[in-house]
């Protein structure tokens, strides 16, 4: 059984704690937050603290905070030097750490909200070890949490994390224009929810190239510029034009 201690109070650390703690083969020692009292929509069940003086032992410390604190918060620890400390980012380069004796990344590859519920087993887990030793352990730990385990070097999670942007939180935006434009006529966005979850459930059957469909990639010249002419005069004119040229250069590349 391995001793975990996370180190985050945000939606990654409450999905991971919530896993730790559905685990028959994992402990959850203790997590470490910056607020005096532990967030309400974390188990009240769980040890906390907020002075990393007070942080207990522990075979794994868990970094969940956002990239920009990784590094002050890896260099205020001070560890036992047979504890191995990650953290779960998925653009940060793994020496960020290398301070410590055994470090490396476990990156959860999805995208978090506290009041969505996630199964952990499904979600795939990115990682990187300073040593194959360590490497080995981080992949041990991970199975524990995931079907789904890949080894890559912090230049690869990066490319995976950008691929991540791209089909999560761009894709995400497009939805907030395409609201904004409903809301903006008095119509019920919900009538766009059925073309979402067909749009995400397609991609379990057909790769995203043969998934694509509408104007552009029909080249329908008519509907485009007619689309155009109605966003001439709002902020998406620019946004529509980009994607439809892209999406036509695309299918002129296959």
């Amino acid at each position: 059984m391995f001793n975990i201690v996370i180190i985050g109070t945000g939606n990654v650390s409450h999905h991971l704690c919530n896993a730790i703690l559905n685990s028959k083969t994992l402990n959850l020692v203790q997590l470490f937050g910056r607020k005096k009292k532990l967030p309400k929509n974390f188990k009240q069940s769980i040890s906390y603290c907020y002075n990393l003086k007070e942080i207990k032992k522990a075979d794994f410390y868990i970094i969940c905070v956002n990239d920009g604190a990784i590094l002050k918060v890896s260099d205020e620890l001070s560890l036992d030097k047979s504890s191995i400390v990650v953290h779960s980012s998925g653009s940060t380069n793994m020496d960020e750490l290398s301070k410590h004796k055994n470090y490396g990344v476990l990156y959860p590859l999805q995208t978090f909200s506290k009041r969505k519920k996630t199964n952990f087993r499904d979600i795939p887990i990115i990682i990187e070890g300073s040593s194959n030793s360590v490497l080995n352990k981080i992949k041990k730990l991970s199975t524990l949490l995931s079907k789904k385990v890949v080894v890559c070097s912090s230049e690869q999670r990066t490319l995976i994390h950008i691929s991540a942007v791209f089909t999560n939180n761009f894709s995400n935006f497009m939805n907030i224009i395409a609201e904004k434009i409903l809301k903006s006529q008095n119509i019920d966005v919900d009538i766009l929810n059925p073309l979402i979850k067909e749009t995400a459930d397609k991609l379990n059957y057909l790769s995203p190239s043969e998934a694509q469909t509408g104007p552009a990639i029909r080249n329908d010249e008519i509907t485009i510029q007619k689309h155009l002419n109605l966003l001439k005069e709002t902020k998406y004119f620019e946004v529509y034009n980009r994607l439809t040229e892209e999406i036509i250069k695309s299918k002129n590349e296959l």
